[in-house]
């Protein structure tokens, strides 16, 4: 199924200019994702992107504020996961709660370089941020926390003997352990 776009009213303006800028490079169609909701408002989230790497960078280069934000978001998506750890490493340490959907997403992904980049960077005040989210979208991370355990037990459990012991995990771990706290 074809990528429907929806976003969060505060990025309409950014996603019509980044969405005029981006079918350009596109390979493929971009497939269905999920949806999830950020601050009471509908974000649908692509499965996967099929931009030229080289495209989507060089829009991302010449972008800026929520539009270059927004583009690097799409880019956790792409197909390649050099592209996705280079947008996520990008993302990290803002304070934009619609940008947290995508992150989460990466935790139940099998790219372990991308799992391991997430985990190290998660501070009191992102945790927050991922608490707000896990809050209004508990499916979502139910979902989520399965797709890792699934992940670790087809590719990781070599390197992490205990799920427990899988970064993706440890952080679906505390992310809950928040909330359930709050």
């Amino acid at each position: 199924m074809t990528y429907r776009p929806m976003f969060p009213a505060v990025l309409r303006p950014s996603a019509s200019t980044l969405l005029l800028s981006l079918p350009a490079g596109e390979l493929a169609p971009a497939t269905n994702g999920f949806t999830v909701l950020v601050q009471g408002e509908r974000l649908s989230v692509p499965y996967r992107v099929y931009y030229s790497p080289k495209n989507l960078q060089s829009v991302i280069a010449r972008s800026s504020g929520d539009t270059r934000m927004l583009a690097l978001c799409i880019g956790t998506r792409h197909w390649n996961g050099h592209v996705r750890e280079d947008c996520l490493r990008q993302l990290l340490g803002n304070d934009r709660p619609w940008v947290v959907p995508f992150v989460v997403q990466l935790l139940g992904e099998y790219v372990i370089e991308i799992v391991e980049t997430i985990t190290a960077s998660v501070s009191d005040a992102g945790l927050e941020l991922l608490c707000a989210f896990a809050r209004e979208n508990p499916e979502f991370m139910v979902t989520t926390r399965r797709r890792a355990a699934s992940y670790w037990d087809c590719y990781h459990r070599g390197r992490f003997p205990t799920l427990q012991s899988y970064p993706a995990f440890v952080t679906l771990e505390a992310i809950g352990k928040a909330v359930r706290a709050s």
